[in-house]
C-alpha cells in the first residue's frame, strides 16, 4: 500500500473561504479545499503553493498547520495537511491548471458552510469552528 501526502490551503478572507468548485460524474456540484498531492522531490509547502496556484490562480503563504486527517483506500494510505494560507498576489489566469473534475473556484460564506457541499462534509463543521475561535484538535483523523 503507498502512502500520498496532500496538502490543502484553508484561505479565508473575512467572512468567506475559497474552494474549488468540482462537478461529479452524475452532474452534482461540490466543492473541495485547494490543494493536492506532494510529489517525492517537493517540500510540503512548496507543495502547497504550486498546487493552491494551479487550482486557483492565487500565489499563498502558508501561515500555520491547522489540521491533520487521513484515510485509506484499497490501493493506498492519503495523509492530508491543511494549513492555513493568506493570498499574497493577485489572480494570474495563465498559472490555472484545474484537475479533471474542477470546473472553477468559489468564495462560499463561513456562516452558511454547514449547507454547503463541502467534500468531506465533517470538514464543514470544523472551519466553522475554527472561523468561530472555538477549539479543534488538529488529528481528525479519517474521514469519508
Amino acid at each position: 500500500m503507498k502512502i500520498n501526502n496532500s496538502i490543502k490551503a484553508i484561505i479565508i478572507d473575512k467572512t468567506k473561504l475559497l474552494v474549488n468548485e468540482c462537478k461529479a460524474e452524475d452532474g452534482s456540484i461540490f466543492y473541495t479545499l485547494p490543494g493536492g498531492k506532494q510529489r517525492p522531490d517537493e517540500l510540503m509547502l512548496d507543495a502547497l503553493k504550486r498546487e493552491t496556484k494551479e487550482e486557483t490562480g492565487y500565489s499563498v503563504e502558508p501561515k500555520s498547520l491547522l489540521f491533520i486527517r487521513e484515510g485509506f483506500t484499497e490501493e493506498r494510505h492519503r495523509i492530508e495537511f491543511m494549513f492555513i494560507c493568506d493570498i499574497v498576489s493577485e489572480f494570474e489566469k495563465d498559472a490555472l491548471k484545474y484537475d479533471s473534475d474542477q470546473i472553477g473556484t468559489k468564495w462560499i460564506s463561513i456562516d452558511n458552510i454547514i449547507h454547503e457541499p463541502l467534500d468531506p462534509a465533517e470538514l464543514r463543521g470544523i472551519i466553522k469552528r475554527h472561523f468561530l475561535g472555538k477549539p479543534n484538535s488538529i488529528y481528525l483523523g479519517e474521514m469519508k
